[in-house]
């Protein structure tokens, strides 16, 4: 009994270590990997250091948002890619080009660059995009920053009021949110004021980043760690990398691994057809089955009253 003991504890103690340290289940929250992958399947994830910094195009990740929510998305754009998204929803990769359906995430085509590590970014270079993208990155690695926003018209600086007086649907722009507003705003904003004011010169809002410690003036950065570009495979209102920026190394828990996966979706095809298969035999056994005969209730005669 001591030894049944033994061995049954030295069992149980290598399922944990597998589950915490190799491998371990995720359960999809969501349709954004409809249609290979339902809401509620399980994915295998491979939580060792050598699944994790082998990340290739087309891998699924299991990754962590800066809200420490946890996601599973599949990657596109992997460290020196090159990516193009257009307003119609055709996605440009060095790897494949794809298109989703009903895409409305990107109003204005715009080409990113996936960072790699050691790369250095000159924030004046950038796309509005990857201006964006910097910022969350930077912030992601607890550097303190803070901005400065301005107004041109070409090569003349326009009173920053003016942002104010435009509208987001159906409210009016706030200076204070200049600094952190994402890309797709500013983009209406400039949009806005370019049609109010005369000429056909561009209207374009600048941002300069500044060290928060010594008010010294960053114009480049040099980045510390591999970044990964991930998306949903279904797009629509699905949070991934076009809204959240790049995926560090140190985000990604666990890179999806094939060979479980294909387990577990034979195991639960089997499972499905078994309870198809049931369903069935009860739906014919239900049509087949006699219903059982009512009996008429006979009504008890009424004595008849005898009159004296």
């Amino acid at each position: 009994m001591f030894f049944l003991v033994f061995i049954l504890g030295i069992v149980l103690t290598i399922m944990i270590g597998v589950r915490t340290y190799i491998f371990e289940p995720v359960r999809l929250q969501d349709n954004s990997l409809h249609p290979k992958f339902k809401k509620n399947s399980i994915m295998w994830m491979c939580k060792l250091p050598s699944c994790t910094e082998n990340i290739v195009d087309g891998d699924y990740v299991w990754g962590v948002m800066r809200n420490q929510d946890n996601m599973v998305r599949r990657v596109i754009g992997v460290p020196g890619d090159s990516i193009t998204i257009t307003n119609n929803g055709k996605v440009y990769t060095p790897h494949r080009n794809f298109r989703w359906k009903g895409e409305d995430a990107f109003i204005e085509t715009r080409s990113i660059y996936v960072p790699r590590k050691g790369d250095t970014l000159r924030f004046d270079q950038l796309s509005d995009v990857e201006q964006d993208y910097l910022i969350a990155l930077m912030h992601e690695q607890n550097e303190k920053i803070y901005i400065k926003s301005s107004l041109w018209q070409g090569n003349r600086e326009m009173p920053l009021e003016r942002i104010g007086s435009t509208k987001l649907g159906n409210r009016l722009v706030s200076l204070q949110e200049i600094d952190f507003m994402p890309w797709q705003d500013r983009f209406l904003v400039e949009l806005q004021i370019f049609l109010a004011e005369p000429g056909n010169t561009p209207i374009h809002i600048k941002r300069e980043l500044y060290n928060a410690k010594d008010s010294s003036k960053i114009s480049f950065y040099v980045v510390p760690e591999d970044c990964y570009y991930l998306l949903c495979e279904k797009s629509n209102h699905c949070a991934d990398s076009r809204e959240i920026g790049y995926f560090t190394t140190n985000r990604l828990i666990g890179r999806a691994n094939k060979t479980a996966n294909n387990i577990q979706k034979s195991f639960d095809k089997r499972i499905s057809e078994l309870q198809n298969s049931a369903r069935s035999l009860l739906k014919r056994a239900t049509k087949t089955g006699k219903k059982p005969e009512k009996k008429d209730k006979k009504k008890p005669a009424k004595k008849e009253s005898t009159k004296t």
